[in-house]
């Protein structure tokens, strides 16, 4: 029995979670992946010869994202339709 009050009570939990949170959830997560982007085209800008940002700064911040610059990249140069952005707009 205290195995099922458990679960009912997991279950109560995981409901109100997304119904009070669920959506500010998704919106933070949504502006951390654009704060991260913003960060990594100052980054890459960098990189390139581009002076955006002072140079210690940006130097400083390498460290962090350098190994998430590849994965970026390659999410810039894929062909994103319109549509898949259709759910987010406001």
């Amino acid at each position: 029995m205290p195995h099922r009050v458990g679960q009912l009570w997991r279950g109560v939990r995981d409901f109100l979670w997304g119904l009070f949170v669920f959506d500010t959830y998704k919106e933070t997560l949504h502006q951390r992946e654009r704060y991260e982007e913003v960060m990594n085209v100052i980054l890459f800008g960098e990189m390139l010869g581009i002076p955006l940002m002072n140079s210690v700064i940006s130097l400083r911040l390498l460290p962090y994202v350098v190994g998430d610059l590849e994965a970026w990249k390659r999410r810039q140069a894929r062909e994103v339709e319109v549509l898949e952005f259709a759910p987010d707009l406001h």
